[in-house]
């Protein structure tokens, strides 16, 4: 019985001792480690005596959990931090907080300049996921100014990516503003006041989404390639937005705020291609423009460009905040290029003021569907030549021959060419229309029709052997010649491209 007794008190010695070693004080929880230096490297630890960002980044690292980084750096604004080597990877959840900086009045003060980090060096490289990094200028560094690779769950939020800490000059990352490799469901930017990221100047892309399972990703609310008030250009080198060969990633969004401004970039605004960029959404944007939806900011080439194959996405929509305002680019407003990129729709947008084509199908993009023929304008109608059914007729105005102000949709009936009836009123000058079929595919604009003058029906286009466009100069005569008796006026049209 003693040795009995004897085991059994081990055996609880033991169970007491593997609680103790296994309870509370053996876990780690998260913890705030509050950086109060702009030195780096530091003397290699975190405490309320010096803690660099880098010793606090080490610090998190160590640490499971999901830790937070503040700052509190003494004196006024901005606190510039520049590293003298990459910063550490961050390999744990962490997040990261400028705006806890006590001088912080509503845009970001604390800047990582990475001028002196070294070459192919990030501002910050995060891999642990479900992580956020808010509040920041990140600019100088010889290659992304945040990536995030695998992992995903992060949140990018009101940062200014590639400006000075004004966020109105060009002090670039050498490549990418955020890059995103592989990781899935992370959002740049957001909806709340502060959330979107200036993410402009960059030596390349502003965002670049590529490498399998980067999908589910959210471009919310942010300036991208305009300064901090979305009134100014500050482009990125390349394309504002780049999706490659990945689908389902969604650029602004019908929430308000959800929307970007994505202009003043020097190749494309947005561009998606390869075969694996399927059900990507571009929706509620500002594409060529400023911050009002006003002002010529065009990209250097399209607005959005759609090639190598990309399929079955969608640009714009028709419920309330779907459709984007593509205006002012040099390009097209709308790109699709290669017999393989087929299926994208192209509804409910305002497209307007490009230097190319409204809507542009290129080498069998988007089976280079051809566009409805308006026959008449006094109730807007026509057919379509081959027919298309079942398909929907989307009508337009604009003051040349593209799309400003979408009116509504209708489909084309069963019959022998396929023809179809606008119900509702349209408002001019010049009528336009595109078609989407049951693919969806969608066609480049129609050729324009103008409304009735004074009762007199609407003149035709003709065209000489240089391919330009121009009205009959007898029936502009005619038109003058009413305008001036009614107090009437008559529509400008620009020379075809």
């Amino acid at each position: 019985m003693k040795r009995l007794a004897l085991a059994l008190l081990l055996l609880t010695a033991l169970a007491s001792a593997v609680v103790l070693l296994a309870g509370p004080g053996a876990e780690a929880s998260p913890t705030t480690y509050t950086v109060n230096s702009t030195a780096d490297p530091g003397d290699g630890t975190c405490d309320g005596t010096e803690c660099t960002l880098r010793e606090a980044i080490a610090a998190a690292n160590a640490n499971a959990g999901t830790d937070t980084i503040e700052f509190d750096i003494t004196g006024a604004g901005p606190h510039t931090i520049s590293p003298g080597s990459a910063l550490p990877t961050i390999t744990d959840p962490v997040t990261i907080d400028g705006t806890s900086e006590p001088d912080f009045a509503g845009t970001p003060i604390v800047e990582l300049d990475g001028s002196a980090a070294g070459a192919d060096v990030d501002g910050l490289r995060i891999t642990a996921g479900n992580s956020t990094v808010r509040g920041l200028v990140i600019n100088r560094f010889r290659n992304d100014g945040i990536e995030l690779h695998g992992s995903g769950g992060n949140t990018i939020e009101g940062n200014y990516i590639g400006t000075d800490v004004n966020g109105t000059a060009d002090l670039g990352n050498s490549n990418v503003g955020v890059l995103i490799i592989g990781a899935p469901n992370n959002t740049i930017g957001g909806t709340a006041a502060g959330a979107g990221n200036v993410i402009s100047g960059n030596d390349q892309y502003g965002v670049y989404i590529y490498a399998s399972g980067a999908t589910g990703n959210q471009v919310l609310g942010n300036y991208i390639g305009t300064d901090k008030n979305g009134t100014a250009a500050l482009g990125n080198s390349s394309n504002g937005v780049y999706i490659g060969n990945v689908p389902s990633n969604t650029i602004g969004g019908t929430a308000a705020g959800a929307g970007n401004v994505i202009s003043g970039n020097n190749q494309n605004g947005v561009r998606i291609e390869g075969n694996g960029s399927t059900g990507n959404q571009v929706q509620g944007n500002y594409i060529g423009t400023d911050v009002n939806g006003t002002a010529d900011l065009g990209n250097s080439y399209d607005g959005i460009s759609i090639s190598s194959g990309a399929g079955n996405n969608t640009i714009g929509g028709t419920a309330a905040g779907e459709g984007n305002v593509i205006a002012y680019n040099s390009g097209d407003g709308v790109q699709v290029d290669g017999a393989a990129s087929t299926g994208n729709t192209i509804s409910g947008n305002s497209i307007h003021s490009n230097d190319g084509e409204g809507i542009g199908n290129i080498n069998g993009g988007n089976t280079e569907l051809a566009p409805p023929v308006i026959d008449s304008v006094g109730s807007v109608s026509g057919h379509t030549d081959p027919k298309c059914y079942p398909c929907t007729v989307e009508v337009f105005s604009d003051y040349e021959s593209e799309g400003r102000i979408y009116h509504g949709s209708t489909t084309t009936n069963d019959d022998a060419t396929g023809t179809w009836t606008y119900p509702g009123a349209v408002t001019g000058p010049n009528i336009t229309a595109t078609i989407t079929d049951a693919d969806g595919n969608t066609s480049e604009f129609s050729a324009y029709s103008l409304p009735p003058v004074g009762g007199i029906a609407e003149l035709l286009d003709v065209s000489d052997s240089s391919g330009r466009n121009y009205v009959a100069i007898a029936g502009l005569a005619a038109a003058a010649l009413l305008a001036l008796s009614a107090g009437g006026w008559y529509a400008r049209r620009r020379w075809g491209r």
